[in-house]
């Protein structure tokens, strides 16, 4: 009797272990449930977050995307437009403004600026230089330095407004095809390779100079 007794207690204890250890287990698992939803759901916000911050980018690429697409006419239609505003700036720009072009020395200092990757510096001198001599020789690549700095600072959309103007004002230009392998490479970030292969391949077609087409063909060849 005495053992049926051991006995008995002895499997009611070890039943009473195994359902604490059961109950354990099952708070252990929920607790952790609770902090994987919590975890599911910052995600998410941050997921939303970039989908908002990349259709910001999708938006104004589309934008510009009709003006890539006109890139080096055969028409001339832009270059008609950048003379017109050359005949605008030399009928605005004060008579004594020949006799002290200081774009040189502006220039020369936005350029100190940027290879010390003092950026914001940078842009300050080149915009006073294209706001204060509006016919200086420099514009082009104060233009494309501007822009250079913007990518170079992550400031994706700024970057894009600057391009966009070299597109519209120096169509012909070099720099011009240069900084839209830089609009080519913003396109890729933003998962729009198609977009970025289009430009590349725009830019290898309508460019003369040999490296440029050499480095348009080796990023379209990379995201084929």
């Amino acid at each position: 009797m005495k053992n049926q007794n051991s006995l008995f207690i002895v499997f009611c204890l070890c039943l009473t272990v195994g359902m604490m250890g059961g109950y354990a287990v099952l708070v252990g698992h929920f607790n952790g449930h609770e902090e994987y939803e919590m975890r599911l759901a910052n995600l998410q916000k941050q997921v939303e977050k970039e989908k908002f911050n990349n259709s910001l980018l999708s938006y104004q690429l589309k934008d510009f995307q009709q003006t890539v697409a006109q890139v080096l006419p055969d028409d001339k239609t832009l270059q008609a437009k950048y003379e017109l505003k050359n005949l605008a700036a030399v009928v605005r720009a004060p008579a004594s403004e020949d006799s002290l072009d200081l774009s040189g020395a502006l220039y020369e200092k936005g350029k100190r600026y940027f290879n010390g990757q003092e950026y914001d510096r940078a842009i300050r001198e080149f915009n006073k230089l294209i706001e204060t001599y509006p016919l200086s020789q420099h514009n082009v690549e104060a233009r494309f330095f501007i822009a250079e700095s913007y990518f170079l600072k992550k400031d994706y959309r700024s970057s894009l407004g600057q391009i966009d103007e070299m597109v519209t004002q120096y169509p012909q230009h070099d720099l011009t095809g240069f900084i839209l392998l830089r609009m080519g490479q913003i396109s890729e970030m933003n998962s729009q390779t198609e977009e970025a292969a289009e430009i590349y391949k725009t830019v290898a077609k309508n460019f003369k100079n040999e490296n440029l087409k050499k480095q348009a063909r080796k990023l379209a060849q990379s995201i084929e």
